[in-house]
C-alpha cells in the first residue's frame, strides 16, 4: 500500500498572520526583581489584542491581605494599555509609556498564527502563572449559550459616555476608571471578540456597566443588559475573594413616571423589566441598580468612589 501525501494534507500557512507581541510584567515588590506576567499583547499595524490574566485568586496564595492591592493595581495598568493599544497601536509596544510603578513591558517578539488573539493568549497560558486555560474554556463555552451578538444588535447607549463626561466635570482622575471605549467616546464599532469581558467602570470601590432601557420593551436590549451583567459577573469570579470589598453593578436608566415621552402602561412595563433584571442579578449577586437621570448615576458613581 502507498501513500501520496500532497500539499492539502499539511496545514495552510497562507491564513497566519506575523505580529508583534510582548509580555505585560507586575513587579508587585518594587526593591524585588521579581516579576509576574499579567498578560500579553499582541499587534499588527492595524489591529491589536491583549490577553489577560484570569486566575487572580492566586495573588491570595502569594500577598495574603495585600492581594487586593496588588490586584487593583495590576487590573488598573491593563486597561490603560489596552488604552494606548487602542490609541498607538504597534507603537505602544514598540514605546510603552511607563503608567504604574512596577508595571513593565517584556522583550519585544515576533510571533505567528492564526490570529492576533492566538498568539497572545498561547504565550499568555505558557508564560503566566495568573492564567488559568481550563477557565478561559469554560468562559467561551458559556458564551455559546448566550444571544449572539447582542452588542452588536443593540442601538448604540450613548449613557456610558454622558456619565463619563458628569463624572469628569466633578473628579476628572476618575475618567481613568472607565473603559477605554467610553474614554475615547466612540461606540463599540467592532464585533466583541470571543472571551472578551467587557466592564464599563472598574474603580476602587465599584465595578459596573451602564445601559438604558427604552419605554418600549426590548428583548434584543434585555439580551444585551443580562450579558453585561454576566459579563460583571466573570470578571468578579475570576478575582475570587480578592474582590470582596468592591459593589458590582449593573446600572440602568430608564425614563420618569412623568415624563410626557412615556406612557402610563409602558412605564408600568418598564418596571416589569426593571424587576426581571434584579431577579436576574439576585441569582448571580450583582446588584441592579436603576435611576432616571444622568446625574444621578454620577452622584452615585462620585459617593462610592469617594476615596480616589
Amino acid at each position: 500500500m502507498s501513500v501520496i501525501f500532497t500539499n492539502d494534507g499539511f496545514p495552510s500557512r497562507a491564513d497566519h498572520l506575523r505580529a508583534l507581541w510582548t509580555p505585560v510584567l507586575f513587579s508587585p515588590r518594587l526593591s524585588s526583581p521579581e516579576n509576574l506576567v499579567i498578560g500579553v499583547a499582541s499587534a499588527t499595524e492595524t489591529d491589536f489584542y491583549l490577553a489577560e490574566a484570569n486566575a487572580w485568586r492566586r495573588l491570595h496564595c502569594l500577598f495574603g491581605d495585600g492581594a487586593e492591592t496588588a490586584l487593583l493595581a495590576a487590573r488598573v495598568a491593563l486597561d490603560v494599555l489596552k488604552s494606548d493599544l487602542s490609541e498607538r497601536g504597534q507603537t505602544a509596544l514598540h514605546e510603552p509609556r511607563q503608567t504604574f510603578s512596577g508595571i513593565t513591558m517584556g522583550e519585544l517578539r515576533e510571533g505567528e498564527g492564526s490570529s492576533l488573539k492566538q498568539i497572545a493568549t498561547t504565550w499568555l497560558a505558557s508564560l503566566s502563572s495568573l492564567y488559568d486555560a481550563g477557565l478561559a474554556e469554560r468562559i467561551e463555552r458559556s458564551e455559546e449559550v448566550l444571544p449572539v451578538s447582542a452588542e452588536a444588535k443593540a442601538k448604540a447607549d450613548r449613557l456610558p459616555v454622558l456619565v463619563l463626561e458628569y463624572v469628569e466635570q466633578h473628579r476628572p482622575r476618575l475618567s481613568s476608571f472607565f473603559h477605554a471605549e467610553i474614554r475615547e467616546k466612540r461606540e463599540r464599532k467592532r464585533k466583541p471578540r470571543a472571551q472578551d469581558i467587557y466592564i464599563g467602570f472598574a474603580g476602587s470601590s465599584l465595578v459596573a456597566n451602564f445601559a438604558t432601557l427604552p419605554a418600549k420593551r426590548s428583548n434584543t436590549i434585555i439580551d444585551h443588559i443580562k450579558r453585561l451583567m454576566w459579563d460583571l459577573e466573570q470578571d468578579r469570579d475570576a478575582a475570587g475573594a480578592l474582590d470582596r470589598q468592591r459593589k458590582y453593578e449593573m446600572i440602568v436608566k430608564h425614563q420618569d413616571k412623568y415624563d410626557p415621552h412615556i406612557t402610563e402602561k409602558q412605564f408600568g412595563d418598564v418596571l416589569e423589566v426593571v424587576d426581571e433584571l434584579g431577579e436576574q442579578g439576585r441569582k448571580r449577586d450583582i446588584a441592579v441598580i436603576p435611576r432616571v437621570t444622568v446625574p444621578e448615576i454620577g452622584n452615585h458613581v462620585l459617593e462610592l468612589e469617594q476615596a480616589a
